[in-house]
């Protein structure tokens, strides 16, 4: 059994049609379509059926591209193995990063990156909703992900999860705001103002609908827009409120904005990182990998991130006095 047209098959079942599994490949569609011809008649089944005017796995296709992926993770732990011994890698990691999890780990990453000579880490801005994710690790070696589900979400598709960081997610409001003045809020509160939101299917919006279904009314969403530096503009000057991460926005709230921890409804995100098993099973990624976790521990651990409910509520405080 020939291991190149295994893998053409597993290319298939993550990419969903010939032509995407031949480009990933650098072949022709047609040298996909012979080698998973010639598969079929060494294994005796149908493993490719046709389906509209593309092609789908049957039953025994997927069964044996997830047995490929199985031989691919154990042929990288083998790689892995050798590696310290003959001390071969992969000189270039490239990664998917959404741009809050850039603005927390990518810098003190790349310092931590430096120390290994001859590595070379590439990171590209990707931010799609939750169901998007996955589907980035055909593509790239490390997926940087976010929900407000929980990890698990993640879990179920055969991709290997890393936990990273556990954010919690605040109410920010204009510095003058008269809800400025409380050292916590909760879904009645913060329901009837306008709000500065995310478009539908971004994690942030499942926060919002959990307040709306808490306080038994409907938000208005002003505006949606899906970078956290506009939301944060907008708040401060007076359009509205947000949700917006802890970490990425306490050092921020000199720009016209306060943030308020929310009580009662689950507001925080998971920050993960995904990879194919196989992928994830190389020395290399397992050591930016490593890395990541690190400097995750850093930001979550910094005295600024580790006290900041403490001093949003400190400062709440103090506006009440003023």
């Amino acid at each position: 059994m020939d291991f190149k047209r295994l893998r053409i098959l597993r290319e298939l079942a993550d990419r969903g049609t010939v032509g995407a599994t031949a480009e990933a490949m650098n072949v022709t569609p047609s040298a996909v379509s012979q080698q998973l011809k010639t598969l079929q008649e060494e294994l005796g089944v149908v493993l490719v059926e046709k389906s509209g005017r593309g092609v789908r796995l049957t039953e025994a296709g997927l069964a044996m591209a997830g047995a490929a992926a199985e031989v691919s993770t154990a042929m990288a732990r083998a790689e892995a193995t050798i590696d310290t011994y003959r001390r071969g890698w992969q000189t270039r990691v490239v990664a998917a990063i959404f741009p809050s999890a850039a603005e927390m780990f990518l810098p003190g990453l790349l310092h931590r990156v430096k120390a290994i000579e001859g590595l070379r880490f590439e990171a590209h801005f990707e931010d799609p909703g939750v169901a998007g994710f996955a589907g980035l690790t055909a593509d790239y070696d490390i997926v940087l992900a976010h929900s407000v589900d929980g990890p698990e979400v993640f879990g179920g598709q055969g991709l290997a999860v890393v936990p990273l960081l556990e954010e919690p997610l605040d109410v920010a409001l204009p510095a003058g705001h008269a809800l400025a003045a409380k050292a916590t809020l909760c879904a009645e509160d913060v329901v009837g103002f306008p709000w500065m939101g995310v478009p539908e299917g971004f994690p942030f919006d499942t926060v919002l609908r959990q307040i709306e279904l808490r306080a038994g009314s409907q938000a208005v969403r002003a505006q949606q827009f899906p970078d956290l530096r506009v939301l944060e503009a907008l708040v401060s000057a007076g359009h509205g409120l947000s949700l917006l991460p802890r970490y990425t926005a306490v050092s921020n709230q000199d720009r016209g904005f306060v943030l308020r921890p929310l009580e009662g409804v689950k507001a925080n995100r998971s920050i993960v990182a995904l990879a194919r098993p196989d992928v994830a099973a190389r020395t290399t990624i397992q050591q930016v990998l490593a890395m990541l976790k690190a400097e995750a521990q850093a930001v979550a651990e910094a005295p600024q991130q580790r006290d900041a409910a403490h001093r949003i509520r400190g400062q709440a405080a103090a506006d009440f006095i003023m």
